[in-house]
Order: C-alpha cells, then sequence, then structure tokens
C-alpha cells in the first residue's frame, strides 16, 4: 500500500460537474484527492436545472439529480469533501491553500473547478429584494410564485429554460430581452409555443419596485430610451455569468477573469490545471464540463508522476 504522506495529495476545487467529475476520476486512479466546495449546492448551477438535456441516457433528471449522483461516485472512491471554499492559493516553492475556515493545505497539484456565478444586473432593488421577490433559481423558487405574473431577464439559454419551468406554473412570465434570443433552437421553439410567455424586446431593468416584496420592474428601451414600469410579483435575472476565480493568483487570468490555459489544462502554474466554466476556452455545456473534468485530471495525473 502506497505512504499516506500527504492527505491532500491533488486538491479540487469546486463541486460542480466539472470538478465531481475530476476528483472521481483522480480518485479511482489511486490518488489522495480533497474536494473543496463552498456552496451547499453541490453541481454548480446545472443544479438549479429543472431537467437535464443532452446526454445520451434514457430517461428524464434534473440537474440535481445528476449533482447528487456524482457526489455519491466521489464519496464512495474515498474523496475527502471539505464544505468550504477557497481563500487564497499561494505557488511557491510548495502549493498552499487556505479555506474559508483558515485551514492549512499543502497539494502536489491543483485542479480549478469553482465555475460561475450569475452576473448581477446592479440596479436599485436588486439586494434589498432577494429572497423576497427576487431569485436565481425557477427550479427552487417557483412555487413561491404559483399562479402570478414574473418577470424573467436574458436572452440565452439559462433565461429560456427558467422561462420554461415557470410557465407551466405561473400565471403570466414576462421575459425582458436586450436582444434576440440566443437560445438553443429547441428552447426558443417551446418557449414560442406557450400562450403565457410574453415579451418585452430591446430593453433591460434599471430598477426592482416594491415594499416589502417585489411589486414590479422598472424596464428602458435600449434604442428609444422609453422607460416604462410593469407589474410582477417576481424577478429571475439570468444575464450570463462571471467566473469564480478571486482565490487565484492574478498572473493564472485573464483581464476577464478567467483561467487562461493551454491544451491540457494546465495553468501558466504547471502544478495547477482548470477546468469547466472557470477556463477561458469552456465552451458551455454539460458533457464538456464532465469531460474537461476528467481531462485535467489525467493530465494533472501526469504532472504527479512527474513529480514523484
Amino acid at each position: 500500500m502506497r505512504p499516506l504522506r500527504n492527505q491532500c495529495e491533488v486538491a479540487v476545487i469546486g463541486g460542480g460537474l466539472a470538478g465531481l467529475s475530476a476528483a472521481c476520476h483522480m480518485a479511482r486512479l489511486g490518488r489522495l484527492v480533497t474536494l473543496f466546495e463552498a456552496s451547499y449546492m453541490f453541481g454548480g448551477l446545472v443544479a438549479t436545472v429543472d431537467e437535464v438535456h443532452g446526454l445520451a441516457v434514457p430517461g428524464k433528471f434534473s440537474g440535481q439529480d445528476l449533482a447528487v449522483h456524482l457526489l455519491d461516485e466521489a464519496r464512495k472512491a474515498a474523496v475527502q469533501i471539505i464544505e468550504a471554499g477557497v481563500e487564497t492559493i499561494e505557488a511557491g516553492a510548495k502549493l498552499r491553500i487556505v479555506d474559508a475556515e483558515g485551514r492549512d493545505y499543502k497539494p502536489e497539484v491543483i485542479i480549478v473547478a469553482s465555475g460561475a456565478s450569475l452576473r448581477k444586473l446592479g440596479v436599485p432593488g436588486e439586494e434589498e429584494f432577494l429572497g423576497r421577490g427576487v431569485s436565481r433559481c425557477a427550479t427552487c423558487d417557483g412555487g413561491f410564485f404559483r399562479g402570478q405574473d414574473v418577470v424573467v431577464t436574458g436572452s440565452g439559454d439559462a433565461a429560456v429554460e427558467e422561462a420554461l419551468v415557470l410557465a407551466k406554473i405561473c400565471r403570466r412570465v414576462i421575459m425582458v430581452c436586450r436582444s434576440a434570443l440566443k437560445a438553443k433552437r429547441e428552447y426558443v421553439d417551446k418557449i414560442a409555443s406557450r400562450d403565457n410567455v410574453t415579451f418585452i424586446w430591446d430593453s433591460q431593468i434599471v430598477e426592482v419596485l416594491g415594499e416589502q416584496g417585489v411589486s414590479g420592474v422598472r424596464v428602458r428601451n435600449v434604442k428609444t430610451g422609453a422607460v416604462s414600469d410593469v407589474e410582477c410579483s417576481g424577478l429571475f435575472p439570468f444575464i450570463g455569468v462571471a467566473p469564480n476565480t478571486g482565490f487565484l493568483p492574478p498572473a493564472l487570468l485573464t483581464n476577464t477573469g478567467y483561467v487562461e490555459t493551454a491544451q491540457n489544462y494546465r495553468s501558466a502554474e504547471p502544478r495547477i490545471f482548470a477546468a469547466g466554466a472557470v477556463r477561458k476556452e469552456y465552451g458551455g455545456n454539460i458533457l464538456q464540463a464532465m469531460a474537461e473534468g476528467v481531462g485535467a485530471a489525467e493530465a494533472a495525473l501526469r504532472q504527479l508522476q512527474q513529480i514523484s
């Protein structure tokens, strides 16, 4: 049996699909893996998806179902799960991680798979009404708005997916879109067939209105400048994502905060790898996230073999 020299031989940062896939694969290759996840919700943003598309497996399942399955597999493979985020990474003679609880780890290699977070609108009322009408998860919170009118803002896959979930339970879903829909054709066709979904085009939300909770949003047309108020009980903003890389050395990041990697998922620091939504070249689908996790694990293993 290999001596247990370092209980955190491999650190995987992030419990989304890429991170869980990397941790499982590396652990099955016989390495000692520690996975860090800052959120109570494993799976990353996909955990909020009502129905996963694109995997060649029978039956229907949610993003949360997939995340729970991968988390179970990680535990079976003896991955050490740390339910805390990472505060800093130092890349000196030895790698050093400090987590949110102040605990210290010295892994041989690191796989960064910390994913991305939904961008905020940055408008008055957004933070004030978070949890009181402003939500970023239709699957989690949609039931609170049953039979009511809600607004979804955004034009990509995530926005349309959320609108489709809400359209099943809400009286009316109003989509505020700055541009034409950029979602998959399948999603666009589905949303177009919903009688209770309407659109406000060429527009953005400039304020969230209400007192005890959300009562409406203020919308501005980006072409004419005209401003109008739209009554609603809930707001679901999905206007893109930003990478979760604030804990990484700036030298590893692009000017937009993504990790720059070579084809083998290696960053500018040869002991640090990246996979999934934190990576500049990531394409944005579930299959790619899982494949990148495995690919980064294989690349990190080769680095470990050179160190040994």
